[in-house]
């Protein structure tokens, strides 16, 4: 009877499975009925009259579910809103389509955009330790003087994307789409770009010492000013890339190749060019 319960169950909510929220109710919901359907049958009942008993007893749940799903689809579709100074920790936000809303100044730690559409959204002065934004579209997006801390932003686009002054350590960004985004003046310590696409992106005057650039191709991506000891640009292929007043010397370029005007400007500097091919 449990399995019939089960399929019940499955029955019922199928239309809905796409809702996180519905699914959650649905799993609570068979948990809290299959207890029900054991103290029916510990009562005497028989399995038919136990199960017939269990299904009664939670009421029109299509109605329920109806309401939440559409309660659910219609903030999943909510355009140019403002959730400013709001404390949303922990908030489910996944797969939400808010183009042009405003979070700033908001409490967001640990809550969770996976999937969102968020382009051109603000994220200005907000807690957002621990946030998710995996595959997220953050086209245009702030987070300008923002604490980003350990956020998740695998496979993200973030093209054109602005989080200057910002608090960026241990932040994930493996196989994102930073083309011209600007990421200045901001803490970089710990972060990670595997298979991240940088072109253009703009890095003046932060620090990204330690941080790995290894096999990456670079281009036209700017580190102006910034702190570059023991950054790694192994095996990396760098295009037109800018180092103007940085310190590259500090820097590890141990089998990069580069552009003949990139590399000028790097042996100008003094750094480390022994095992670097010039294209």
């Amino acid at each position: 009877m449990s399995d019939k319960l089960k399929k019940y169950l499955n029955d019922i909510f199928q239309p809905y499975e796409d809702l996180s929220t519905v699914k959650e109710l649905k799993e609570e919901l068979l948990s809290d009925l299959r207890e029900r359907l054991n103290d029916y049958t510990k009562q005497g009942y028989d399995e038919e009259t136990a199960y017939n008993m269990t299904v009664s007893s939670i009421g029109d749940i299509k109605e329920i579910i109806e309401s939440i799903s559409v309660n659910t689809r219609e903030l999943k579709h909510l355009t140019s809103r403002d959730f400013s100074k709001i404390n949303l920790q922990d908030s489910d936000f996944i797969g939400v389509a808010v183009h042009d809303s405003k979070f700033d100044y908001s409490d967001l730690k640990r809550s969770d955009f996976t999937g969102s559409d968020l382009s051109e959204s603000s994220f200005k002065c907000s807690d957002m330790v621990d946030v998710r934004f995996v595959g997220a579209n953050l086209t245009r997006a702030k987070f300008d003087m923002s604490n980003l801390r350990n956020v998740d932003f695998n496979g993200a686009d973030l093209t054109g994307a602005k989080l200057d002054m910002s608090d960026l350590r241990n932040v994930n960004f493996d196989g994102a789409n930073l083309t011209k985004a600007i990421l200045k003046m901001g803490d970089l310590k710990g972060t990670s770009f595997s298979n991240c696409t940088l072109d253009y992106t703009d890095f003046s005057s932060s620090d990204l010492s330690g941080v790995s650039f290894d096999n990456m191709t670079l281009t036209g991506t700017i580190f102006e000013k910034a702190g570059l000891k023991g950054t790694s640009f192994r095996n990396a292929v760098l295009r037109d890339v800018s180092f103007k007043w940085a310190e590259p010397k500090k820097a590890i370029f141990d089998g990069a190749a580069m552009d003949k005007v990139t590399y000028a400007v790097l042996k100008g500097t003094k750094a480390d060019l022994s095992n670097v091919t010039v294209i």
